[in-house]
């Protein structure tokens, strides 16, 4: 009867761990079906970069390769960055590991609150942690983590895809030169996350879908524009784009003549830039708005 006593405990841990009791560590078949719940969930169906990221993760811990789980390794591997890939000036691993723990607290909140096994991935690293959920472990929250000791980031953020040079090859320092001006002038707002230069220009001349291109980065809305020019009249449209499902949030023509260009991208910079951040956080503070 006492061994019976003994051997209860353990048979129980799968589904919550008894008071007094050191919790087991979730067995490799148990995180592999957790990891397929997970991505099928709807908060993850339709992020296919985070569940490539998630599942190289979870996949590399498992098989003991934590120590290889790096900035330069999954940005490679992961989202498909080349062999110069450089973690310093390019974001995308840091910024889609902030996703990625969002939506993971998302997912325990909401489809996986009755799971009985978690996948975590600590802030600081990229190396996932998996534990059984007790009965007295407490909630995860969505609200923003303080300042001065959380990971989250709840600014909005936005990058300026390069515009498109509509017209003579020479016109192409000019809207090169308005895409850089306004990513500094965006960036000057600490309300604002912008992605950098770097970032921005691996899209150049490229045909990528918009909401890949937003999920790839990890931002809340992106900036597009083209740049027309006839004589020395300039014509520059610029739209502002919903990451989340492609639509048209903003957009605006602006005329100018090519005298002091320089002056000319400048005020069109800042233009523009005043009604983006005006229009970004009047979204972040509208009714039922979480960030991704």
């Amino acid at each position: 009867m006492s061994n019976l006593a003994t051997e209860t405990p353990a048979l129980v841990r799968e589904g919550g761990v008894p008071a007094g009791a050191a919790p087991a560590a979730p067995t490799p078949d148990s995180v592999h079906q957790q990891l397929h719940r997970v991505l099928k969930s709807r908060i993850f169906a339709r992020s296919k970069e985070l569940c490539r990221f998630l599942q190289f993760a979870v996949e590399q811990k498992l098989r003991n390769r934590s120590v290889r789980l790096k900035e330069y390794l999954i940005g490679v591997t992961v989202f498909d960055r080349g062999e110069t890939f450089n973690p310093g000036t390019d974001p995308i691993v840091r910024v889609q590991a902030r996703r990625l723990r969002s939506k993971l607290s998302l997912y325990y909140e909401t489809e996986g609150r009755g799971d009985s096994v978690v996948i975590e991935l600590p802030c600081g690293g990229y190396v996932p942690m998996f534990r059984f959920r007790t009965a007295t472990a407490p909630q995860t929250s969505r609200l923003p983590a303080p300042v001065n000791g959380g990971c989250a980031d709840t600014r909005r953020s936005v990058v300026v895809l390069p515009f498109v040079n509509i017209g003579p090859s020479e016109n192409e320092r000019f809207s090169d030169g308005l895409t850089e001006e306004l990513t500094h002038v965006l960036s000057r707002d600490p309300g604002l996350r912008v992605m950098s230069r770097t970032s921005a220009f691996h899209f150049k001349g490229k045909t990528d879908d918009i909401r890949s291109i937003g999920e790839r980065l990890g931002v809340d809305a992106l900036v597009e524009g083209s740049v027309r020019s006839e004589g020395n009249r300039l014509r520059v449209s610029a739209g502002l784009i919903d990451g989340a499902d492609g639509g048209l949030l903003w957009s605006e023509v602006y005329e100018r003549t090519t005298e002091q260009i320089f002056a000319v991208q400048e005020n069109i910079s800042e233009q523009i830039a005043k009604r983006i951040a005006d229009h970004l956080k009047s979204k972040a503070q509208s009714p039922g708005d979480v960030s991704a």
